[in-house]
């Protein structure tokens, strides 16, 4: 009687197999670099872009609020006839009423100045020079 030879894949891979994974670990290995190093440049910060988006949006805020109010390290104001306050909360620029929206983030310093009708917003993040930037008109 003869005894049936089972196939050579029941015994365990076969170089066609490890070859197949070989060429996509090798087709995947630059595709994961690209965004590895995409996610590095987006982490080392450059908060232009960043900045001036949320600049736009404060300015719109007080655009449309009245009766301002600037000390030197927060901004108080009647925004829809609800009291408003922009401060600095954990290195965050933080619009507080009865909700919290954050404009800027990751500040290591923040003031404000009213010159000649102007509202000026002073602001630095770590390691870089102080940016001043108008609000608005009061």
């Amino acid at each position: 009687m003869r005894r049936r030879i089972s196939g050579r894949r029941n015994r365990g891979y076969i170089i066609e197999q490890l070859l197949i994974s070989l060429a996509v670990c090798a087709f995947l290995i630059p595709v994961a670099a690209s965004i590895i190093a995409i996610l590095i440049r987006s982490v080392s910060a450059d908060y232009t872009a960043m900045d001036e988006t949320a600049i736009a949006q404060l300015r719109h805020v007080i655009a449309v609020s009245d009766d301002f109010e600037c000390g030197s390290s927060e901004l108080q104001f009647y925004h829809h006839g609800t009291r408003q306050r922009l401060h600095l909360v954990n290195g965050n620029l933080v619009l507080t009423s009865p909700g919290t929206q954050i404009f800027l983030t990751n500040l290591s310093d923040i003031s404000f100045s009213e010159e000649g009708g102007i509202i000026y917003l002073h602001y630095a993040h770590p390691e870089q020079e102080t940016q001043c930037r108008c609000l608005g008109h009061v």
